[in-house]
């Protein structure tokens, strides 16, 4: 019951605190950017789970900035034991039909499409190896079925 006191007590202490910014004119809003270090970081929900922005700042100066996405989390990579995460143990598990020796003709499409039944825009921020240090696909934004 501890637990869900502080839990509650943390909740009313947010709506509070959500009520109190948003009753202040926007010209009456403190701006004063800390000097000294600071670190924060933000939570919002939203569809497929939470979004964290995490912040660090030194000297009134951002120095690292760093976004969790409901994307990453719902992927969740290889975890410290070495726990597979539910896209790489789908992908393990897709049969090849793609009809290729040759490594650097190979388009990964059969593991793309298993990792899009998860989350359709993960493909485009997948990056595929073929074990052999080459590197088939790399792609950092959106391509949207363009190759």
């Amino acid at each position: 019951l501890v637990g869900l006191a502080s839990l509650l007590e943390a909740y009313r202490l947010f709506k509070s605190g959500e009520r109190k910014v948003a009753a202040v004119p926007p010209d009456q809003l403190d701006k004063h950017i800390p000097k000294d270090e600071k670190i924060g970081v933000g939570w919002w929900g939203a569809g497929r789970g939470y979004l964290a922005h995490h912040l660090v700042m030194d000297h009134g100066k951002i120095v690292n900035y760093q976004i969790c996405t409901p994307s990453t989390i719902n992927a969740s990579p290889r975890d410290p034991w070495d726990q597979l995460g539910p896209y790489e143990e789908a992908v393990l598990n897709t049969p090849i039909i793609e009809d290729t020796t040759d490594p650097s003709k190979f388009t990964s499409i059969d593991m793309l499409r298993t990792i899009r039944s998860f989350d359709p825009c993960m493909p485009c921020t997948t990056h595929v190896h073929t074990g052999h240090g080459t590197v088939v696909r790399e792609v950092n934004t959106c391509a949207c079925g363009a190759d």
